[in-house]
């Protein structure tokens, strides 16, 4: 790999690939579950484009045809549209998709996105809460008018909402806001405590807590949108404390595809099996 530090990956690749570009991020999100909150040697000594790009050859010529670009957040990295538009030459049939927080994307990037066939998705973690769940000053009205000029453009944004106790009292409005919008999907998940998330335990909701979450969307008005539910509190790739599996681990737990279905590969360049494990 022409001294790219990739010597840990896997003999076989999975087809799916996370790249994250950058640890940067314009947020500060206390649920963060970015490894690099934990081992900050993750995120020490970024790839540039040009070995992003080494990156992204080597893994297609290695079957990888399902491609996301994700962070930190992805739209801080200075070589965003060169790497989308050189994966989609390299790989013009497989599947690219963007995850950003929304708040750097333009009307050009989006048209951008649509034109490489580029799926985009994007968080809306709430309405009032908003401020808290990112830990910055900024709101959600942004964010709704991305959804709004995706449905203009018919190019729909996904939608991911992570629950806390933060934002747990207003979630059918932050839902309600995302599928009026235009959110093609939305996905729901409780905050893990991994990564920055880590220090933040007392923002995660108990597994009785997130049931009835779930029970509150579905007994919903229906919003006209696909939903799902990510059930995973906790990751059991990693070894966790007795006290964390008691709270968040999952009762009908099944073996995680990590690393067979889905791999990641960090900022510099070092191979992960999950996005919330690292075995250093």
């Amino acid at each position: 790999m022409n001294g790219l530090p990739l010597s840990n990956l896997p003999q076989k690749l999975p087809r799916q690939l996370s790249l994250e570009l950058t640890a940067k991020c314009n947020y500060n999100c206390p649920y963060c579950y970015c490894l690099w909150h934990e081992f900050p040697e993750l995120a020490k000594g970024e790839l540039t484009t040009e070995q992003w790009k080494g990156v992204i050859r080597y893994i297609v010529d290695h079957g990888v045809n399902d491609i996301l670009f994700t962070g930190g957040e992805a739209l801080l990295f200075p070589g965003i549209k060169e790497l989308i538009a050189f994966a989609r030459e390299i790989l013009p049939d497989g599947t690219l998709s963007l995850f950003t927080n929304g708040s750097l994307m333009t009307e050009e990037m989006f048209l951008f996105c649509k034109e490489k066939k580029v799926y985009i998705s994007t968080s809306l973690q709430g309405l009032l809460s908003y401020g808290t769940m990112t830990g910055t000053e900024r709101t959600f009205h942004p964010l709704l008018e991305l959804l709004a000029f995706g449905r203009q453009n018919k190019w729909k944004v996904s939608v991911s909402i992570t629950v806390t106790q933060a934002n747990r009292n207003e979630i059918c409005n932050i839902f309600a806001a995302a599928a009026l919008s235009g959110a093609e999907t939305i996905q729901l998940g409780a905050m893990m405590p991994e990564g920055r998330g880590r220090n933040h335990a007392d923002l995660a909701l108990s597994r009785p807590e997130w049931e009835e979450v779930k029970k509150t969307i579905r007994n919903m008005k229906n919003c006209g949108v696909s939903y799902s539910f990510c059930d995973e509190m906790l990751c059991e790739c990693r070894t966790q404390p007795e006290e964390l599996l008691k709270k968040f681990g999952n009762p009908d737990f099944k073996p995680c595809p990590a690393e067979k279905e889905f791999g990641v590969i960090g900022p510099n360049g070092t191979f992960r099996k999950c996005l919330h494990y690292w075995d250093n």
